[in-house]
């Protein structure tokens, strides 16, 4: 992991290896295919490049900070939380 890291500090992230393994372990459930939800497909890049209803881009490459989905991965606001909690 801390090599992983490293390298994705030096900027070189392998979307294929690193991103999408998590993508489609959280993610996929609710957003892939032609009824993902709010129209965000994360089982693409291209259209996770594009984003959905809201938010813009969901990847925005070379900008963490300006992908979206990393604001709903770590936002504190629990209607925004990605991926959303089961309610007991």
């Amino acid at each position: 992991v801390s090599s992983q890291l490293a390298e994705s500090k030096g900027g070189t992230v392998d979307y294929f290896e690193q991103v999408q393994p998590i993508l489609e372990a959280k993610c996929y459930s609710c957003h892939q295919g032609g009824k993902a939800k709010g129209d965000l497909r994360l089982d693409e890049l291209a259209a996770a490049l594009e984003g959905g209803e809201s938010d813009g881009a969901a990847i925005t490459p070379g900008k963490p900070a300006h992908s979206a989905i990393l604001a709903r991965v770590t936002t504190k606001d629990e209607d925004d939380f990605m991926p959303r909690r089961a309610i007991p």
